[in-house]
């Protein structure tokens, strides 16, 4: 079975029958499903050279520099900036857009209840969705959404409660990029950090190898070059790591993504459990 871990609805650039088309034809099995956050994206070529650098730089000796262009991305007044180019990020995300996915195609997608804590009750957001068929998780983003790590501590506890996984892309600073805080506080919980573990890479991996409920995507070409993914497997183990795409953006076709994992020197059944059965332990 082949599952795609972190994808955005999002039908303004890939309609969900484009969606379903590259699905039967990659043989993809389910998409998770994540509501959109942001204003369309559509990266310049510029913009495009500076986010494959980016993940260069953060594992590099020019690390500072790849901090300061990460951090860049995100404006004081809340905005996702591509190199100027602005885009309204909100602040609630709509699960209503995915539930009816959901409703409409049962058989073919999971769903992530999306909460932001520094708008709304994160609780109420979750029960509001958990008894529906098809949703797996929440999916947090503490970076974008600019909030400290602490304040998922009861939504931490609701998916250990439930048995669900949390989805988290991280910040850089202490507070919104703290990835100890939950897996500490919360021993059952299962927690994915996105992109690898983005920005911190190499410390998640060396962290995750050694925690029994720390997990990361691979998602997103950008974030996740053929360096980071080839390191990133053999620091934290197969085991750990899971497929994703973080399409439509970035050119993240299920295709182009799923042939980064093919090509990989694993054994097929270690590009087996990350293209699948790594996320069907988690969510079963």
């Amino acid at each position: 079975m082949i599952i795609d871990a972190h994808y955005h609805l999002e039908v303004r650039m890939e309609t969900l029958d484009e969606l379903l088309a590259q699905m039967t034809q990659h043989g993809i099995d389910r998409v998770a499903l994540i509501p959109t956050l942001v204003d369309p994206i559509h990266l310049s070529k510029i913009a495009g050279i500076a986010g494959e650098m980016m993940p260069k730089m953060l594992m590099s000796k020019w690390r500072r520099m790849g901090l300061l262009l990460y951090n860049s991305t995100v404006t004081k007044d809340g905005k996702f900036s591509a190199l100027g180019k602005m885009h309204s990020i909100y602040d609630s995300p709509d699960n209503e857009s995915v539930s009816q996915v959901l409703h409409a195609h049962p058989e073919r997608f999971y769903g992530w209840i999306f909460v932001n804590p520094r708008v709304s009750e994160p609780i109420k957001e979750v029960e509001r969705w958990a008894g529906k068929p098809g949703w797996i998780g929440v999916k947090t983003h503490p970076f974008w959404h600019r909030y400290s790590i602490n304040l998922l501590d009861d939504v931490a506890a609701y998916c250990v409660e439930k048995d669900w996984v949390l989805l988290m892309h991280l910040g850089s600073d202490l507070e919104r990029g703290d990835y100890r805080y939950l897996p500490e506080r919360h021993s059952k919980l299962k927690i994915i950090y996105a992109h690898a573990g983005l920005p911190f890479y190499r410390e998640v991996w060396e962290y995750g190898r050694r925690m029994n409920n720390v997990y990361i995507d691979l998602s997103n070409p950008y974030y996740v070059d053929d360096q980071v993914r080839v390191n990133a497997i053999k620091t934290m183990g197969f085991e750990k790591c899971v497929h994703g795409t973080d399409g439509p953006y970035a050119d993240a076709r299920q295709g182009r993504m799923l042939n980064y994992i093919l090509r990989l020197p694993l054994s097929d059944i270690e590009k087996e459990r990350i293209l699948g059965s790594n996320f069907i332990n988690l969510i079963s």
